[in-house]
Parts: structure tokens; sequence; C-alpha cells
């Protein structure tokens, strides 16, 4: 396959290859909560802002491209959009005139994007720019958008970042033996013991904000959800809940539901914050707690609240070591291992339909 420096490149109309079709979302603090991707001007994240309920407005299907149109970083990205969604006032969905798969959409998102530096807060992206917009694209023979050559590159750029990462996660597997999971010892007989959630955490409370108190920001927002890892908006306020590496844990709302968040955020009243006591936690021992502490779910529910006195009391289950304590090191070791087989098998399967 030809690099793309050896292709002949030409510069086609974007209005030539899809349709436009502007967001309709501008009233950010009417939208609830939901499990509807909403896209904004963003730099990252493939513009996801939050995920909201569908308002009667006109959702957008997938299988398209979006273009920021303007904002603070965001002016000129594009992403490719696999599911349906919600787009805010300063996006535009780019739906494909032409039958074009997903490499093919990504290939073009790229090129797109190249384009970036145009544009700036001060320098949007409006319908008459939009119109003369040109994008660069390798062409055929005919001078027509080489679509196929476009998708080989793209299935090949996958493949080979597949390949590699299948390789590190193998080397990693490997190293991982099972005299390393079980922490040095001879025995492979692991002892269980139950132990007080208050005499292995630190619980802490959220703090109550509402809806009008919030505003728009970044900082994602935990509440008493069981999905999108308890976060049920992204906001710009703070307060005393303002924490990381911790486990929330629902005692009102989907109880007992809890997630580890390795990034600063700010917690409803609805969600304690587990910090582990006398000892530095980290994503893999907080994720095996977290099914110890799932396994008591079934005791609770809506009206009878896991609240912090019952948690402090509630008992889990442990692995322990030769003092009969905690055995962090192990589940770190185990939730290892686990992590990477699993990747390892999601990279083994991708690559049989990238061959």
């Amino acid at each position: 396959m030809k690099q793309l420096s050896e292709l002949k490149w030409g510069a086609f109309l974007l209005s030539d290859l899809f349709d436009f079709d502007k967001g309709n979302q501008n009233n950010m603090a009417s939208l609830q909560d939901g499990d509807i991707p909403l896209v904004s001007a963003k730099k990252c994240d493939n513009g996801y802002k939050s995920f909201i309920k569908d308002n009667g407005k006109k959702m957008f299907e997938g299988h398209c491209l979006t273009l920021n149109n303007d904002g603070d970083g965001g002016a000129g990205i594009s992403y490719y959009q696999p599911v349906k969604m919600a787009l805010d006032s300063h996006v535009t969905a780019l739906v494909p005139k032409v039958e074009m798969n997903r490499y093919v959409m990504l290939f073009i998102s790229k090129s797109i994007s190249k384009q970036r530096k145009l544009f700036g807060h001060g320098r949007s992206i409006n319908s008459s720019r939009m119109r003369i917009f040109h994008v660069m694209l390798p062409v055929t023979t005919n001078n027509q958008p080489d679509y196929e050559y476009m998708d080989t590159y793209m299935k090949a750029l996958e493949k080979r970042l597949l390949e590699k990462y299948r390789t590190y996660l193998e080397s990693k597997n490997n190293e991982m033996s099972i005299e390393s999971l079980e922490g040095g010892r001879k025995s492979l007989i692991i002892n269980w013991k139950s132990f007080f959630m208050e005499d292995v955490f630190e619980i802490l409370s959220g703090v109550r904000l509402t809806n009008s108190d919030k505003t728009s920001g970044q900082r994602p927002f935990i509440g008493a959800t069981d999905s999108n890892n308890g976060i049920t908006s992204f906001v710009g306020n703070t307060n005393n809940s303002l924490d990381s590496n911790v486990l929330g844990v629902n005692y009102n709302g989907s109880v007992v539901e809890n997630f580890y968040h390795p990034y600063e955020a700010i917690f409803s009243d609805d969600v304690k914050r587990l910090h582990l006591k006398n000892y530095e936690g980290n994503k893999y021992i907080y994720l095996f707690i977290k099914n110890s502490i799932l396994a008591q779910k079934v005791k609770f529910q809506y009206g009878y609240k896991f609240n912090g006195e019952r948690m402090k009391r509630q008992k889990i289950m442990l692995p322990v070591n030769s003092d009969q304590q905690p055995d962090f090191s192990y589940m770190e070791n185990f939730m290892k291992k686990q992590e990477c087989i699993l990747i390892w098998r999601y990279i083994d399967k991708k690559l049989q339909f990238t061959t």
C-alpha cells in the first residue's frame, strides 16, 4: 500500500460530500440527565459533554461526522459519531451523500481537523464558510475521492495498533505468573475474612447540589445512578466533596451501586466517598473491593437506604494475608491479571475483523 506522501491528492468541497444539519440544543440548564450523548464543541472526548434525556428536539442518527463550528480550542475539529446523539447549537452534523463506512469517515474527519488552525473562538465556521470549506483527500485516476484507499489505510492503521497493544498485553500477562499473582505464596489457597466497612474505609459524605445551582463546566458530578460510572453531569462548581482516587457508593437512588473515580470530581449528597484507611488505594484495589460491596446489594433497596450508619457496620468479604489483614497486594495483582486477559481477548476479537 502506498504511503500518504506518495498519493495524488485533490481538494473537495465539503458540501459535495455531505449534507449539513446544525445542532439545536441551546438551553443547557433545562436538560435532564439520561443516556443520549450530548455532543458539543469540545476538543476532546469525541465531543461528548454529557448524557441527556430526549427533550423533544430533533435527535441525530449515528454513523455521521460532527464538526465544531466554534469554541475555545475546539473550532474546526471533526469527529466520527457511531450512535444516536443530541447536538448543541455550536456543532453541525455532516451526513454523507454517498455510502461511506466507519473507516472512510474516520479518515475524512482527520483531514477536516487538519484545518482547525484556520479557525478559533473569534473565527467560527459559519454557514457561508462551511459552503466553501474544502477538504484534501487522496484521489483515483479519475480524480474522484479514493474511498477504497481510505478504507484500506485506516483498517491497516487500526490493525497495527491492535497488534502492538496485544503484544504489550501478552508480555504483561506472561510477567504476571501465578507466583506473582499470589504475592509469592507457596499455597494457592486464598483465605477470606469479613470486615466492617468502617474498619477498612474512611467514609465521607457528598454535598447537595441542586440543578438550579449547577454551572456549566468540565468537572464530573457524581450522582446516585447505576450507569456512566456514576457521572450524571459535568459542572463548573466545586465544594467540600471535591475528591479523586476514591470509591463513590450510592446510599440512595441506585442503592449500593458504586464506582471508582480516579479523576477529580464532586459528589452528590446521595453518594458516600470511601477511602482506604492506612493504605494507598489504586484503581485495581478499589475495583476489586467494588464487587465485594456489590455483593451486599440484595439487602438494600430504595426504601431501605444504605446510609452512613448502616454502611459503617456493613460487613464485606475480603482476601486476607498471614496476619489476617486485607491482602491488598493480592487484590491488585488479581485485577491486573484480569484486565490483561480481558483486553487481550477484546483485541484478538477485533483483529478477526481487520484481516
